[in-house]
């Protein structure tokens, strides 16, 4: 029995989806257009916003990724 690595590592990746801890959003195509613009930020740039669990500055990829949180909050939070 041979199994295609391809499609292994496809249902790996759907399973971990999936996985406790982990943080999903849905987005619609304005929304998804208007974050794509911080994706590639750094977390320490742009830093114009309060995390909304412990107030410490957090960057706009942060915000826009990262539900608002500071990678502390976000890390204790989902992982």
């Amino acid at each position: 029995m041979n199994e295609n690595p391809v499609e292994k590592d496809i249902e790996n990746e759907e399973n971990d989806l999936w996985e406790e801890g982990g943080f999903t959003e849905t987005l619609g195509p304005k929304d998804i257009k208007e974050r794509m613009g911080t994706f590639h930020k750094k977390h320490n740039e742009d830093m114009n916003f309060n995390c909304k669990k412990c107030s410490k500055k957090i960057s706009a990829h942060n915000k826009d990724w990262h539900n608002g949180m500071c990678d502390n909050c976000f890390n204790q939070e989902y992982y």
